[in-house]
């Protein structure tokens, strides 16, 4: 939920402002579907080699889903990060 005082301060946006913060919202609900994805993509997987009780299987799913889902989330928390400050956020706040 946005506080009132952020809501104000967005409406007074300029046209450039306001065509970052779409793009970077995109940005944003992109990475998180990929994030969620991944993330449930690899844990059914390692279920998967769990229930069929295949050790090889899931150190493989680990090795080749784990960096790519680590990428997409370092990239998801970087992009809230700047889509934060892009909507008026201070660290002091």
């Amino acid at each position: 939920m946005s506080s009132p005082k952020h809501i104000e301060a967005g409406a007074g946006f300029g046209p450039r402002r306001k065509a970052l913060i779409k793009v970077l919202t995109m940005l944003f609900v992109a990475l998180l579907l990929a994030m969620l994805v991944l993330g449930a993509v690899l844990v059914l997987l390692q279920l998967a080699g769990l229930l069929i009780g295949n050790s090889e299987f899931i150190i493989g799913v680990s090795k080749t889903l784990g960096p790519i889902t680590y990428w997409v989330a370092a990239a998801f928390g970087t992009f809230t990060l700047i889509l934060a400050m892009a909507h008026g956020w201070k660290s002091a706040d």
